[in-house]
């Protein structure tokens, strides 16, 4: 009995496995969205958003402080600037209207949370994770937008 049972399990299984053999071709990749610079640009803003917060120091039960403010600053202007460049060759890259809005909404939303990595004088620690939990959250709504329109 045991013997009829795995002889119909195996014979079920492969009646349901899809047809392939050798000759196949493999199913054609989806190209990139526009040629890989919408990924390109989106990559960088994550990378200098989570560059700039580590110049940020959370000491518990005190103040946030950074730990040289010319060099948050300057990491924070960078950052902009580079992505603005970036931002450009992506929009140049879409097609649709709805989508380069949606990108430009992004990309306002991410410089307010780079400028907001910045913590405020004498800011408790836990304000400033809220602060900066509120960003995030804000930004992976902004690219939801986007991704959203580009469809």
């Amino acid at each position: 009995m045991p013997r009829n049972r795995r002889a119909a399990a195996i014979a079920l299984l492969v009646a349901f496995l899809p047809a392939t053999s050798r000759g196949d071709a493999a199913p054609p990749e989806v190209p990139a969205c526009c040629g890989g610079k919408v990924d390109t640009y989106r990559n960088y803003t994550r990378q200098a958003l989570d560059s700039c917060r580590r110049a940020v120091q959370l000491r518990p039960r005190e103040s946030v402080e950074a730990e040289d403010i010319t060099k948050l600053r300057a990491c924070i202007a960078g950052g902009t600037r580079e992505s603005r460049n970036r931002l450009d060759a992506a929009l140049r890259a879409l097609r649709s209207k709805q989508a380069r809005d949606a990108l430009r909404r992004y990309q306002d939303v991410f410089e307010a949370s780079l400028g907001g990595v910045e913590p405020t004088l004498d800011e408790p620690v836990a304000a400033y994770e809220q602060r900066q939990s509120s960003l995030r959250h804000s930004l992976a709504h902004a690219w939801t937008r986007y991704e959203l329109a580009e469809k």
